[in-house]
């Protein structure tokens, strides 16, 4: 700007032209502050992370909003969008007066919408995540829950058959008592046909035969016992196994209960922060 326009130009556009840059300063947001005469630019601030790539001295743009503020002489808020400089920018323009009310030029100040966006882009894309993940962890808490009825099923099963092999116990006790009975009986048969001589031959074949089964009976009941103590010893351990595993669903699902709370706690706030990069977006938009 050379000093012979800079003495044509009305003081207020040449005060606007000083303190532009103290007016971006003032501002929080990443703004650009362009000032114009009723034909051409006359200087531009640009913004800290944009630039709108113009040079003093441009010509007004046709259907530009400071033109629109010169031409019409009215105040104009507008939204520049995105494909026009590759971000959106939320403008305003005021035309500038005389001491007679002509409009001697205007004032244009845009402010960029992209981390407004970013965030409220981000904060969907956040929402959209702890969606996602609120789901996983319901279907897990329901694995649980499954895995912990499966648990409690197989327990009352295990309870069942070491009911069982009690019985067979009991079933065994009573086999041995009469093993031991027969085995007596053989014996003393074997002795009443010994004395009854050779009438009593006959009989003590059977009586052999009588002890012969309750040995054989003893035996397999021993073996029996055996088998069921192993079979009760095994489903102690898998009664303690199951247990432990209870424990730790039980541990599990609490857990999850907890996380689930959380996940909760961050999804109201995510939303809440979508809340309000829409609410920013929004105002800024409208101002």
């Amino acid at each position: 700007m050379n000093t012979s326009e800079d003495h044509t130009q009305h003081e207020l556009i040449r005060a606007f032209v000083k303190i532009a840059p103290l007016l971006k300063s003032l501002s929080n947001d990443d703004i650009t502050i362009g000032i114009y005469d009723t034909e051409k630019l006359i200087i531009n601030i640009p913004g800290d992370t944009f630039s709108l790539n113009v040079t003093p001295g441009d010509p007004l743009v046709e259907g530009d909003i400071v033109t629109k503020a010169i031409r019409n002489n009215t105040e104009l808020s507008d939204v520049v969008p995105k494909e026009l400089f590759g971000f959106p920018l939320a403008a305003r323009a005021i035309p500038l007066h005389d001491e007679q009310g002509n409009v001697i030029g205007g004032v244009g100040m845009g402010t960029s919408l992209e981390r407004a966006n970013k965030l409220f882009e981000m904060a969907e894309s956040f929402s959209a995540i702890v969606e996602q993940t609120t789901a996983s962890i319901e279907e897990i808490s329901q694995s649980v829950t499954h895995l912990n009825d499966r648990v409690n099923g197989i327990t009352s099963q295990m309870d069942d058959v070491s009911s069982s092999a009690q019985q067979i116990g009991k079933i065994s006790s009573v086999v041995k008592e009469i093993s031991d009975q027969s085995n007596m009986l053989g014996l003393n048969a074997a002795i009443e046909a010994a004395r009854a001589g050779e009438v009593g031959r006959g009989f003590s074949v059977v009586a052999d035969e009588i002890r012969k089964l309750a040995t054989s009976s003893k035996e397999n009941v021993n073996q029996i016992n055996g088998i069921t103590k192993s079979i009760q010893e095994l489903l102690m351990l898998l009664n303690h196994a199951f247990s432990d595993i209870h424990a730790l669903t039980d541990t599990q699902a609490l857990t999850i209960q907890e996380f689930s709370a959380t996940i909760m706690e961050i999804s109201n706030k995510a939303e809440e922060l979508a809340q309000v990069a829409q609410e920013t977006l929004y105002t800024k938009e409208n101002k």
